[in-house]
């Protein structure tokens, strides 16, 4: 700990001079080079002064030692002149005294003697004084973050704006976002803003706002939590608590964090008007009207002081095209990491080589990153096909031919042929036994790269001319497809190791595993191109970096959501199409609308629970996913005069949707939803209030009871069934009287047909605080009132009303726990599902921004499958 102590203490007088200059720099350069260049460099800073070890030299220079100073020694001498002298042993004769009692004065002396010890202690281990300081710094913004999200948990609610979350939706398919960040409306924050590092959740503070200023505020937000940037700020609020001493450092986070916004900012501004940028202002400017801002940790708001405002509109406004700032960014992190080279707990005996920066051979970290960066939808795209093809490494004599490349996109399989000059050499051909075998190994990994990127391509196909025959002449061709990688995958999608970069990272490893580790004959190569699919497959399980193959399956088990919302993008590109016809089936001959009925039961599945929303309207892309589930199902239809979607879906449900049991309760349902339910299918925590604890409760089963007669009513006979759930705050019971205080949370669902089977799907909800009014006749509970909060404005006060001058119940209500009223909810689906049907594994698709784990919850006892509903 003190080698720790030490090293924190040099680096920190190093990092004055190091923030200085780059201050200086930054305000000199600024609008030269922009805010990106900063932003990563206050990344590096942040990075040096979180890590307190030696960077790697040849030798250390102790002229560049900065000690701290020694006061162990010194601190032992005056011990020891302090040290009275009845602690000093003495060879004497003489009989003792008696001892004599303290004066007063000699106490205070006594307490001085203690204080000066403890000061000597903390002289002699100031490391220890270093920790407290950290520690305390940590408790309180630990302290301050987690009573802001106790704070954001018991005053949040789910978004029911359709406009808000339309937009949200298409904002996170335009930032290729492949998790969506939960998002919750909290009217008491200051400012929109997003918060949390593992479950980043983004917060609206009003719902009132312009479409066009609500979607610049989303993706403001949006860029954030693509960018990571709740990371960065973790980063430095470590940075902060090691060196909490140094106030340079608390500035460096001030001055990064305003670097972080204005890189945002241009982000956000990439490739817009002069118009959209005075919005965004005004936005920026609105936001900060409505509320001061508050210092919170671990999260983006979307504020600013009055400095940071002109800066930030300077910023926005300023059109002028930027330097890149490459070569200042590396100047900058050089005198970073130069500045506290010579920074370390001890001198290194040993370095350490480490491959950390190589994937396997010719793919670095960084081309593997820039291939996943390049992944394309359609095998049409001529330039990004280019792009991959450009970053697919080559082996020695091997290089690209004049003829270039050719696109198949007339018919299936899509794909491509690549013209290559090749040379024969020892990493291009092997000789065994007086054969010439030509070395494919490369090209294979090619194939299985570039069919694993684009999601429609189904060849690739490489012609090799040789670099000293006739123009034109090829040596050999090489196709590799989606048959021929069953061999090493089964039946696993290449498409599925793309699904996000870590996997994609591990894939292409394994592949140069399977294809180059303990292969290094030419015997070991044409040994290893004869294996058959089973030893193939097996060798690539033993390849495989970790349990990524493993992952990739569950994965691929888990993509029909993904395919749901890929199907609703498809069609909303077809009807993005720039066609002169007024005909929806116009926009049909296309090669999207082939890959849209190709998806098959996930795009019906996706279409029905719009469908069962009542989010599809008779507009094109209506027609479009009407006609899309027409075909999917083998529907019979004229080709050129399309159903409008309302009357197809009004025939569809009429013949294909089946009856759905009630969720009611009443005297026979006790023997329905029983004891035994609860311990099988119980998930703990979301019992106390739910269908089968009504048995044991008779006041819970009135609440039931008196659910049951009013969400019934609304039902449509036979078609629908609502589930509910009444997350209880309170209970007043005088004489035959009751009032009972709940937050009432209900989800309709109907049943209807796919081309695998019945499914259920949601038709919407709501959450609505209540009170019910009961009164006691013949010894049963009778509903006589029913009191709803009103929407908007009134919300508080209504709930305020209801409760009749109960505060703390009233701020129950109002702040009420959504998660365990959403668990609630589900917990009395699980229910239902399994004492209405038994063993059957009915799918049910829901609109949900529910957390991961809940979902894991749920889906041990049935089927669910968010959907994300536009």
């Amino acid at each position: 700990m003190e080698k720790i102590f030490q090293t924190i203490w040099e680096m920190s007088l190093f990092a004055v001079p190091v923030i200085l200059i780059l201050a200086i720099c930054s305000n000199l350069l600024g609008k030269r080079y922009g805010a990106r260049w900063r932003y990563l460099v206050w990344l590096v800073v942040a990075i040096r002064l979180c890590v307190p070890i030696q960077l790697s030299l040849p030798g250390r220079m102790e002229i560049m030692q900065v000690q701290v100073p020694s006061v162990q020694s010194s601190t032992r001498e005056v011990l020891a002149q302090r040290t009275p002298d009845y602690f000093v042993q003495r060879d004497t004769a003489e009989p003792t005294e008696p001892a004599t009692p303290i004066a007063p004065a000699e106490q205070t002396q006594g307490e001085s003697a203690e204080k000066r010890d403890a000061f000597d202690f903390l002289l002699a281990y100031p490391y220890v004084l270093w920790l407290g300081g950290v520690l305390g710094f940590l408790a309180w913004q630990g302290w301050k973050y987690y009573d802001f999200r106790r704070m954001l948990k018991r005053n949040r609610r789910k978004i029911m704006d359709a406009s808000v979350l339309d937009t949200y939706y298409t904002l996170c398919r335009e930032t290729g976002m492949e998790k969506r960040p939960a998002i919750y409306f909290c009217e008491a924050l200051p400012s929109p803003l997003c918060v949390g590092l593992f479950r980043t959740a983004v917060y609206l503070n009003s719902e009132e706002r312009e479409p066009a200023e609500m979607r610049l505020i989303l993706k403001h937000e949006l860029t954030h939590c693509k960018r990571k940037d709740l990371w960065f700020k973790g980063l430095l609020l470590w940075a902060r608590a090691l060196h909490f001493f140094n106030p340079f450092v608390h500035w460096m986070a001030h001055l990064a964090e305003k670097d972080m916004e204005l890189s945002c900012d241009l982000v956000v501004m990439a490739d817009c008007g002069m118009a959209e940028r005075e919005a965004y202002s005004m936005a920026i400017l609105r936001t900060v009207r409505e509320a001061k801002s508050k210092n919170m940790q671990m999260s983006t708001a979307f504020s600013g002081g009055k400095e940071e405002l002109k800066m930030r509109f300077e910023n926005i406004f300023d059109m002028t095209q930027k330097k890149r700032g490459i070569a200042l960014f590396l100047a900058a992190a050089l005198v970073v990491c130069g500045g506290t080279a010579f920074v370390g707990c001890a001198e290194s005996e040993t370095t350490e080589k480490t491959l950390s920066g190589t994937v396997y051979g010719d793919y670095t970290e960084e081309t593997v990153h820039e291939l996943y960066g390049a992944k394309l939808q359609y095998i049409g795209d001529h330039i990004g096909v280019g792009k991959i093809l450009g970053l697919l490494p080559l082996p020695e004599g091997v290089t690209n031919d004049s003829e270039g490349i050719e696109l198949y996109t007339d018919k299936e399989p899509y794909g491509v042929r690549r013209h290559l000059q090749w040379q024969s050499n020892a990493e291009t051909a092997y000789t065994v036994d007086g054969e010439s075998y030509t070395d494919d190994r490369w090209m294979q990994i090619q194939g299985m790269i570039f069919l694993a990127l684009v999601e429609n391509a189904g060849d690739y196909n490489l012609s090799l001319h040789h670099a000293d025959a006739a123009d034109g002449q090829v040596v050999t061709s090489f196709t590799f497809n989606r048959e021929q990688a069953k061999k090493y995958f089964g039946e696993q999608d290449l498409r599925d190791f793309a699904s996000d970069e870590g996997t994609f990272r591990n894939f292409v490893l394994t592949i140069n595993r399977y294809f180059y580790e303990g292969v290094s004959t030419p015997e070991q190569i044409l040994a290893l191109s004869k294996l058959d699919a089973a030893a193939a497959q097996e060798r690539m399980q033993q390849m495989a970096s970790g349990d990524f193959l493993e992952k990739t399956k569950e994965g691929a088990e888990q993509s029909l959501s993904y395919q749901m919302i890929l199907a609703d993008s498809l069609a909303s590109e077809i009807a993005a199409q720039k066609l002169t016809s007024s005909n929806p089936a116009d926009y049909l001959k296309c090669t999207q609308y082939d890959e849209l009925v190709k998806l098959g039961e996930p795009a019906l599945r996706a279409f029905l629970s719009e469908f069962a929303e009542g989010s599809i309207r008779d507009d094109l892309e209506g027609y479009i996913k009407t006609s899309a589930c027409q075909d999917i199902l083998g529907e019979h239809r004229d080709k050129d005069v399309l159903p409008t979607p309302t009357e197809w879906y009004r025939n569809y449900t009429a013949t294909d949707s089946t009856y759905c049991a009630f969720f009611t309760y009443g005297d026979t349902d006790t023997t329905l939803y029983t004891e035994d339910l609860a311990k099988k299918y119980s998930m703990g925590g979301s019992d106390q209030y739910s269908v089968v604890a009504a048995g044991k409760d008779e006041r819970l089963r009135a609440v039931y009871t008196a659910l049951s007669d009013r969400f019934n009513n609304y039902s449509k006979a036979g078609y629908t069934t609502t589930i509910y759930a009444p997350l209880i705050e309170g209970m007043k019971e005088n004489g035959n009287k009751m009032q009972v205080f709940a937050v009432i949370f209900d989800s309709s669902y109907t049943m209807s047909r796919t081309k695998e089977g019945y499914a259920l799907f949601e038709r919407g909800g709501s959450v609505v605080p209540s009170r019910l009014d009961f009164e006691k006749r013949n010894g049963k509970w009778i509903l006589t009132d029913w009191t709803q909060a009103e929407d908007g404005s009134y919300y508080a006060d209504s709930i305020k009303k209801m409760c009749d001058g109960d505060n703390a119940l009233a701020k129950k209500m109002i702040s009420y726990d959504s998660d365990a009223c959403q668990m609630l909810l589900w917990q009395n689906m699980i229910y239902y599902m399994k004492a209405n049907y038994g063993g059957m594994e009915l799918p049910i698709y829901f609109d949900s921004y529910m957390d991961e784990e809940n979902i894991k919850k749920i889906s041990k006892f049935i089927d669910i499958t968010p959907t994300y509903g536009e």
